[in-house]
């Protein structure tokens, strides 16, 4: 009884380290992307993907 008690304990700790690291993972994720897009503002490039858009505007342009 005593050993199943503890491999309870360790199991619920390893996954209240997962659930927390992925929910860390994930704030970095959004902070990262938050300050990806204000450099991106910043430089006067509001969309990260207009210039794959202008691109391909310019491609159906000129066929």
């Amino acid at each position: 009884m005593y050993l199943a008690s503890v491999l309870g304990l360790f199991v619920l700790l390893l996954a209240v380290a997962a659930v927390i690291v992925t929910w860390e993972d994930r704030r970095a994720d959004r902070q990262r992307a938050r300050t990806r897009d204000a450099r991106l503002a910043a430089l006067g490039e509001v969309d990260p993907l207009a210039p794959a858009r202008f691109q391909a505007e310019l491609r159906e342009r000129s066929s």
